[in-house]
């Protein structure tokens, strides 16, 4: 069979007669003329075709699932949808712990933001004669900085020591979206401005975090007097970092579109005093 394969490929261009003997009626022999070519082509063209019904089967029904099966495949995306999405949580989990922690460390050590008894309180100690001023600092000179920053009575330094004047002018100027919701979990108010656009500082005060997070893009603090604390989030560019004393009026950086929370060109603005949210609209002049 082998040989006359070949023989019929050899001779795939001539017309070959096949003759089909008999035995058993004699002189009765059967021949066919066939062109070996032709044969090859339309073998190859059924096999084509055979292997296009074949792969259709398996395509449109129910057989397919033998070779593979599509809902493992959709079960595999999905949870690797959902493994980047907690990758992505985690990691904006730990860049807000980093910034409480940075937060911490700074009321913890910052002598520039914190009332201590060095040599300027030392001097103004011994100016003043008045026997209630010299009680007062004793008094502050026996609470830890943790006990003043709870109790409400965190005292900033020389740079820093005037209080806040408020009302003030907002941070930028724009049309507010949204406002105070704290139970909706916003705890701050929405201006939406032109992206790029400058923001301003409200009040003097030393920056406490100036960083990136994934939900609210770039985000700087600033630390006031009488435990007040404002945070600009979604800018598009932070000019302040952590540790620099800035005054009212200093521009801090430019509006964005950052963080995944953002759904357009705004400047979310929040106050926070001893660590409760406060609605900035008693705080602001619009």
């Amino acid at each position: 069979m082998r040989a006359f394969i070949k023989r019929l490929f050899k001779d795939r261009h001539k017309s070959v007669e096949i003759i089909l003997l008999d035995d058993s009626k004699p002189g009765q022999d059967d021949s066919y003329k066939i062109k070996p070519n032709n044969l090859f082509m339309s073998f190859t063209v059924l096999s084509v075709i055979f292997s296009v019904l074949v792969a259709m089967i398996f395509m449109l029904t129910p057989l397919g699932g033998l070779l593979y099966n599509t809902d493992e495949i959709e079960i595999r995306r999905e949870i690797q949808g959902i493994s980047e999405r907690l990758i992505s949580l985690q990691d904006s989990l730990d860049v807000r712990d980093q910034q409480l922690r940075e937060i911490k460390e700074v009321i913890r050590l910052n002598k520039d933001t914190t009332l201590t008894l060095d040599e300027r309180l030392s001097s103004i100690s011994s100016i003043e004669n008045s026997n209630n001023s010299s009680s007062s600092i004793s008094s502050f000179s026996n609470l830890s900085v943790s006990d003043m920053f709870e109790s409400g009575s965190l005292v900033l330094a020389n740079v820093i020591e005037n209080a806040p004047d408020f009302p003030t002018q907002a941070p930028a100027k724009g049309t507010r979206t949204r406002g105070y919701e704290p139970l909706e979990g916003h705890f701050g108010l929405d201006i939406a401005t032109k992206e790029n656009d400058i923001f301003m500082n409200i009040a003097d005060g030393t920056v406490i975090s100036s960083s990136w997070t994934i939900d609210f893009g770039y985000v700087i603090s600033v630390q006031h007097k009488d435990g007040l604390v404002s945070t600009y989030k979604h800018c598009s560019k932070l000019y302040k970092t952590k540790g620099e004393k800035v005054f009212k009026g200093d521009v801090l950086g430019l509006i964005g579109n950052t963080g995944i929370s953002s759904s357009g060109p705004h400047l979310h603005f929040e106050i926070w005093k001893n660590g409760v949210s406060q609605n900035p609209l008693a705080y602001l002049i619009f």
